[in-house]
């Protein structure tokens, strides 16, 4: 089963939902074409990526410590 394009571009819209992605006021996610769509996302997951990295490192330490 292949995704087209604008299959693709939805999920990626999707996803940028689901970590929390907000928008500035003027930019339109809809416009973008899918390449900046999918950079936006890869950015942002790394972003958060390393926000979680650290906070699961802290709770591991403390739950070590209990």
């Amino acid at each position: 089963m292949s995704i087209n394009s604008n299959q693709r571009k939805q999920f990626l819209l999707n996803e940028l939902k689901r970590i929390g992605y907000k928008p500035s006021e003027n930019e339109n996610l809809e416009n973008l074409s899918l390449y900046d769509i999918e950079m936006l996302v890869i950015t942002k997951k790394s972003e958060r990526g390393k926000s979680i990295e650290t906070y699961n490192a802290r709770m591991e330490i403390e739950e070590e410590a209990e």
